[in-house]
């Protein structure tokens, strides 16, 4: 593109019926470009750190006139990414509401407040499960720029966090032997942490990522564990907490509890993904700890599970 650049300078090469190259960049500098973006056929956003898809097209206002086209090639511009991502989420969301639903049957119904603590158990484990894999998947996604290498990132972020919050888990036991120690008092205090690190995280990765990029590899992968760190060891805390509660007040319950979790923890490798393409991974965050806060409003109350 040059200034002043005009129509018939330009479809010299790939010759086509009308100058449709000068018209899409003369739109993208005119403003308000958005309005062309918005109304293209295919998502043209850019590709950022925040949402690195840069193979990421698809946009459902043009599903149906594609899919109208099957003889003309259109089913081939859809992309098969996005659908195969929507398909595979449906699939697991219907095996985990069987997984989950289909033991109930198996459980003594009693009073009302059955159904109260039976939801409160959903709702507990189902949001902390999402949100530990949330929160895991978007460290994969920050590493990969700090470590260069997605292979070193993953598996840095899955030793950090499976150590961390392991030791976080080992605390609570430590500290449930003591007579005086208070589940929701832990509770309140590991979704405070959590809270709040990851929400200094947002703001704080991207500066401390362009000064760990500049350090030798060793420095680098020491830098990511210990980032990982803070934030892992809280996040080992919400499960044996409610474990605990449970033991106390419902125990016919822990391996329903165990399955919700393990279900959302499927579930949430393919929802992340699909939310990051839409509201970035910054979001996928934001979304982990508005988790959390719901685990422990349904958690944190007294006699609530």
């Amino acid at each position: 593109w040059l200034p002043d650049l005009k129509a018939h300078e330009t479809n010299r090469f790939q010759l086509l019926t009308e100058p449709v190259f000068y018209r899409t960049a003369r739109s993208l500098f005119d403003v308000p470009a958005r309005d062309f973006i918005d109304s293209y056929k295919f998502n043209i956003d850019a590709a950022t750190d925040d949402r690195p898809y840069f193979n990421f097209h698809f946009q459902w206002s043009s599903l149906p006139e594609l899919l109208s086209l099957p003889a003309r090639g259109g089913l081939s511009l859809i992309g098969v990414g996005y659908p195969t991502l929507l398909i595979t989420l449906v699939q697991a969301v219907i095996v985990a509401i069987v997984l989950v639903l289909l033991p109930l049957a198996l459980l003594r119904r009693r009073a009302a407040s059955d159904f109260t603590r039976r939801s409160r158990v959903v709702v507990y484990f189902l949001a902390i499960g999402l949100a530990f894999l949330f929160i895991e998947i978007v460290f994969i996604q920050r590493f990969t720029l700090i470590l260069s290498q997605p292979i070193y990132a993953v598996a840095v972020t899955l030793c950090a966090f499976l150590v961390f919050s392991g030791m976080g888990s080992l605390y609570v036991q430590h500290a449930m032997r003591d007579a005086a120690a208070n589940a929701g008092a832990l509770l309140a205090r590991s979704v405070s942490m959590i809270t709040l690190i990851a929400a200094l995280y947002l703001w704080l990765l991207p500066h401390i990522g362009d000064l760990v990029m500049a350090q030798a590899e060793p420095l680098r992968i020491m830098a990511a564990l210990l980032l990982a760190a803070p934030l892992a060891f809280f996040m080992g805390m919400p499960l044996p907490l409610g474990l605990a509660r449970l033991q106390q007040q419902a125990p016919a319950m822990i391996p329903w509890a165990w399955g919700i979790n393990g279900c959302a923890s499927v579930l949430s490798a393919v929802l992340a993904v699909l939310l990051a393409v839409h509201v970035g991974f910054n979001g996928v965050l934001g979304i982990a700890i508005g988790l959390y806060l719901l685990a422990w409003w349904s958690g944190g109350q007294p006699q609530s599970m």
